[in-house]
């Protein structure tokens, strides 16, 4: 008999969240070569395709290894992908794991990335042994810090640990 691997993904009332697929380059690239949505991503340059891609396999390999990465997030309605969220380790070395999510412009603004945290954050408290999540965000991103400060996380000053930049700092522990 075949046996059929089923994809990983989660659903809520409005998104997908699912393990991403290398298809999925091109359909974030909307995102990606955005460079009012990449201004708080990375050095705040757009990405070319070959860059995307290459992120996309890191993901791959990473929840093959662990069950847990960056997923794509997509409308349930239509099917769009419209971002990214996951947990994964910072800068893919860790030790400490990192909530992130990303959105394309067109999807600002109506909660998804509060819906997609939440879905992501549940899933790793449930599936994984990760006691801690912690989150940063450009220093001017005040949208993205209301997001991890409505998600419950505790907002610990700045740091200068990650990343190379000076950040805002928050941490989630998993309840008790």
């Amino acid at each position: 008999m075949d046996s059929v691997l089923k994809e990983y993904k989660l659903t809520t009332q409005r998104l997908i969240i699912r393990e991403p697929r290398i298809g999925d380059a091109e359909l974030l690239m909307p995102m990606f070569s955005d460079p009012v949505a990449m201004r708080y991503i990375g050095n705040g340059a757009p990405r070319d395709l070959d860059t995307v891609r290459q992120s996309i396999r890191k993901r791959i390999a990473y929840f093959a290894e662990t069950g847990t990465t960056l997923f794509t997030v997509a409308l349930q309605e239509t099917g769009e992908v419209i971002g990214d969220c996951g947990i994964f380790p910072y800068n893919w070395e860790g030790p400490e794991i990192e909530l992130a999510y990303r959105f394309r412009q067109t999807a600002w603004g109506n909660g998804y990335a509060s819906e997609a945290g939440r879905a992501v954050i549940d899933a790793g408290w449930r599936d994984t042994e990760i006691n801690e999540l912690l989150g940063v965000t450009d220093l001017q991103n005040h949208a993205s810090q209301r997001v991890l400060t409505k998600l419950g996380f505790e907002n610990l000053g700045t740091t200068g640990a990650y990343y190379d930049e000076e950040l805002s700092h928050f941490r989630l522990r998993r309840p008790q």
